[in-house]
């Protein structure tokens, strides 16, 4: 049996940090280690090693490296700050003590517990590479520009960011986060504690989307170790069932959190523990959550198989005529728009909506409370969209902004950018920019990657209009709110 990936430390030197980099973008390109040293033509040892810092990456190696796995030249940039910064210690790569540095996932002391009892060891219970601790006390992913102009998210050590080693100022808000008192671990008398938790998360889903994923992902996982701890020290079979099932909340949300921060391997790590311990709670309309949120997942990795199949085990089930039938033929349409075939997506939005007309559940607190007809409109239009009806979907995303509570602030900036890439593809360029530059702030104060993939995307749109005075201010100020190397 294959021995798990060594949890890298990225923070500890720049050398770990290259390394950390370096395995990051090699998972996201699916590729093991020995066939990425075959396509730069050294051993898959080599490459071991240099992800553990354990060697040191050559020139010639690093600009490989790049091509091969089509990073835009991050790697080589990299280097050079490396070379720049001798490790404050030696690698010490042998030594697997489990440590927490402000930014792992386990608690000292504090074992994630798989739902049969067994503690997982660290590298079971942990994603490994940047995404560990990606948008937490450790490191952060930013928006960065590279040298043929696109834009790309890195790992960086947040440090190393505080130091000057980036410019851009879309960092504020995501290297200096606002600091969420984390107060659940001292509740209040005569509460009980599943419903204080589940308070706590119904407050912090409302921050997420004023505030962003790197502001509230700290704060949530830090709950889910308290979960932990009171599941340990809980003897009642039907108290640990619930707080069982509360874990699997945080999950799930910890799930869209690091989605929403363009971390899909995190995300998916996370969401397939809240399927884990959804089964073990014995919540089927949990686990039926779950599986809705795996469809939605998989149709922002743009895998319209994955997002189809899962949609439809969803609907399966699901109770008949309920909102989460509705929100698996959404995700399902999306599905359907990527793999293009318009029949079958525009088929499954008029179920979804006339399945959401039908809602007689109004409570903001039911589970996929925000589901409504604007919301479908709006996922309906991003399809619209990806089949090439670009006039219509921006028509829909500017119907759905204007009836936007203001307090969903953060999907405010993702309709705004979508619509923008509409106009762009529609020959609309000065509609583009107007929306691009209404969703570029909301992007830098909540670090939103689904929004600055799309600012992105709009930015290579706009290139043959670069003249036109609207798309020249809002290229500018893009440019000016993302990192640059330095």
């Amino acid at each position: 049996m294959p021995q798990p990936p060594k949890p890298l430390e990225p923070g500890r030197s720049a050398r770990d940090w290259f390394g950390a980099e370096l395995r990051h973008w090699r998972t996201q390109r699916r590729l093991t280690q020995d066939r990425l040293g075959a396509l730069v033509h050294v051993s898959g040892d080599l490459i071991a090693k240099i992800e553990k810092a354990m060697r040191p990456c050559a020139p010639e190696l690093a600009k490989a490296l790049d091509a091969a796995l089509e990073t835009g030249g991050v790697l080589a940039r990299a280097l050079v700050r490396v070379s720049a910064e001798a490790d404050s210690r030696g690698p010490d790569v042998d030594n697997t003590a489990a440590t927490d540095g402000g930014g792992g996932f386990l608690p000292e002391g504090v074992p994630i517990l798989d739902p049969s009892g067994r503690a997982l060891s660290d590298a079971e219970s942990r994603p490994t590479g940047p995404s560990a601790d990606a948008a937490d006390g450790g490191e952060v992913r930013v928006p960065c520009r590279t040298d043929d102009g696109r834009i790309i998210f890195v790992t960086m050590p947040r440090r190393v960011l505080l130091r000057g080693g980036v410019t851009g100022a879309a960092l504020l808000a995501t290297a200096a986060p606002t600091s969420l008192t984390s107060f659940s671990s001292a509740f209040v008398p005569d509460t009980d504690p599943v419903q204080h938790l589940q308070q706590l998360r119904r407050t912090l889903v409302g921050c997420d989307n004023l505030l962003g994923p790197g502001n509230v992902i700290g704060t949530v996982r830090d709950h889910i170790r308290l979960v932990q701890r009171l599941r340990q020290g809980t003897s009642g079979a039907a108290d640990r069932q619930a707080l069982l099932q509360t874990q699997a909340e945080y999950a799930e949300f910890c799930g869209w959190l690091y989605q929403d921060a363009g971390d899909h391997h995190a995300a998916q790590y996370w969401t397939d523990r809240a399927l884990s311990w959804s089964h073990a709670g014995g919540s089927q309309e949990m686990v039926t959550y779950v599986m809705v949120r795996k469809a939605q997942l998989a149709g922002d990795m743009r895998d319209p198989a994955e997002a189809v199949d899962l949609a439809d085990a969803a609907q399966r089930l699901a109770p008949p005529r309920s909102r989460l039938q509705a929100m698996s033929a959404v995700y399902g349409a999306h599905g359907y728009a990527l793999h293009g075939d318009s029949t079958a997506c525009r088929h499954m939005y008029d179920t979804a909506l006339h399945l959401v007309g039908e809602l007689r559940d109004d409570s903001p607190r039911r589970r996929g409370g925000w589901l409504d007809i604007t919301y479908v409109r709006a996922q309906r239009a991003h399809s619209l969209s990806v089949l090439g009806d670009h006039r219509a979907a921006a028509e829909g995303f500017a119907q759905a902004v204007r009836v936007l509570p203001p307090t969903y602030r953060r999907d405010r900036g993702v309709y705004l950018s979508r619509a923008a890439v509409a106009h762009a593809r529609a020959a609309e360029p000065e509609q583009a920019a107007a929306a691009g530059a209404q969703a570029l702030p909301i992007a830098s104060e909540t670090g939103s990657a689904r929004i600055f993939t799309e600012l992105s995307t709009l930015d290579a749109e706009l290139r043959r209009w670069h003249t036109v005075p609207e798309v020249a201010e809002f290229r500018e100020a893009l440019d000016s709110a993302v990192a640059h190397k330095a």
